[in-house]
């Protein structure tokens, strides 16, 4: 997938979480609402939520995939404490970040922790359609991928004729003994830190979000479906459209689930 069109698709799913925060600032006797990103990735989303008049603190890890893409200032941290005072932001914001962090309990405290009392959560989380569709997509990406190999492997010795994305899977695949290529062609590998490919699709479900969100000390307010179908392969990349794609989600199911959260009132 293609750093451009990932950003596409994220810009995509930021005008539903930018309506719903419109309602929100409408619903908060304040000024410019603080909203902290977390795992910024690159920052466009940040950049976007703060052309749209929020201020905005973003935080990554420091060995995030997209450290040298960044295009907003992002803090790095150490993905367990978040770097700021108690009560400091309205929103806490973060998109397909949540099913990567294995400290996942402890870390929603850590989040209620620098969220306002009245404050609100927003959480872009992958789906069990998303998650699907990509264990299908995985045998068309092995098999694109050995007829590029091949086509490609005449000119291995000038790797820099071949596409990067090419040359990274050629490198991975003679890296990796037979058995475990031959196993990572059969199996396909779990996308988060729970279960494995298979039972990923109940842990990524709409069902056990709730009920994890619920566990951690959440009101879930709405769930949101993004109206995008993709998957984690993207074998058709930007060639095909966003807006085709929010069509095939009416009928192959969306990609994620937009939860917008408040912390549980203690009675």
């Amino acid at each position: 997938m293609s750093l451009r069109h990932l950003e596409s698709l994220r810009s995509s799913e930021l005008k539903k979480v930018l309506i719903t925060l419109s309602e929100l600032k409408s619903n908060m006797d304040r000024g410019k609402l603080k909203v902290l990103e977390i795992g910024a990735g690159t920052g466009c989303q940040a950049r976007e939520l703060a052309e749209n008049g929020y201020a905005v603190e973003a935080i990554d890890i420091l060995d995030s995939t997209y450290l040298e893409d960044r295009v907003w200032p992002i803090r790095n941290y150490d993905g367990k404490h978040i770097p700021f005072t108690s009560n400091s932001f309205d929103i806490v914001f973060s998109s397909n970040v949540l099913e990567h962090i294995p400290h996942l309990d402890e870390f929603h405290s850590e989040m209620q922790r620098v969220l306002k009392p009245d404050g609100i959560a927003i959480h872009i989380v992958p789906s069990a359609s998303w998650k699907f569709w990509t264990i299908l997509t995985h045998y068309c990406f092995v098999f694109t991928s050995v007829i590029k190999i091949l086509r490609n492997r005449i000119c291995i010795n000038s790797k820099k004729e071949m596409n990067i994305e090419l040359s990274r899977v050629f490198d991975r695949a003679t890296r990796q003994s037979r058995i475990q290529l031959v196993r990572k062609v059969l199996f396909p590998s779990r996308h988060g830190e729970a279960g494995d490919a298979l039972t990923e699709v109940y842990y990524l479900s709409r069902h056990r979000w709730i009920k994890l969100f619920k566990t951690s000390g959440w009101e879930v307010r709405k769930v949101v479906p993004n109206r995008l179908f993709y998957t984690g392969y993207m074998v058709l990349d930007s060639n095909l459209p966003i807006e085709l794609r929010r069509y095939i989600s009416s009928f192959l199911g969306s990609s994620c689930h937009i939860f917008v959260l408040a912390k549980q009132r203690v009675s």
